[in-house]
């Protein structure tokens, strides 16, 4: 199974429709994230770990993770790159991780593991096409029939026999 570790405040500072949701809620801007993940990865198996600088309750939401560097159980890791680089050591095989982050410090670290790396632009870039890609696909298939009846077969092949 791939894992997908993200240094989640690098990419928020990097996506602008992100940064305007934390402006709201850093609630409202971390649930916004974990459901566009949860619904691109859904079914992929990737597991998505998003990790966050300072205080608060890691959580768990199917294949999404959330996770602080700071909480009121486990170690103080002080810091969203030390969890990251801890995360990357513990790895039983660095080849199956990918570290999203444009933080040069994070991507040469995760480098020098054997994980493969992106960085945050290209990452939510590939999320959101993805996204549009199933919209327009939900889009179209709305438009077409599933089936076609005998009678608008008919109708049909009458109107393209005449031109």
């Amino acid at each position: 199974m791939e894992i997908i570790i993200i240094d989640a405040y690098n990419l928020i500072h990097k996506v602008s429709e992100l940064r305007i949701l934390l402006q709201q809620s850093q609630d409202i801007c971390v649930d916004t994230m974990v459901s566009k993940l949860h619904s691109h990865y859904f079914g992929r198996g990737v597991k998505c770990i998003l990790v966050f600088d300072g205080y608060g309750k890691n959580k768990h939401e199917s294949n999404i993770e959330v996770k602080f560097s700071k909480t009121d159980v486990g170690p103080d890791y002080g810091h969203a790159d030390a969890l990251i680089k801890h995360l990357i050591e513990k790895s039983k095989n660095p080849k199956l991780l990918k570290v999203i982050s444009s933080d040069r410090d994070i991507t040469f670290f995760a480098k020098e593991c054997g994980a493969k790396i992106q960085t945050a632009e290209g990452f939510w870039g590939e999320v959101k096409d993805r996204r549009i890609e199933r919209i327009e696909a939900e889009h179209e298939a709305k438009e077409k029939p599933d089936v076609v009846t005998k009678t608008e077969f008919d109708f049909l092949l009458k109107e393209f026999k005449k031109k």
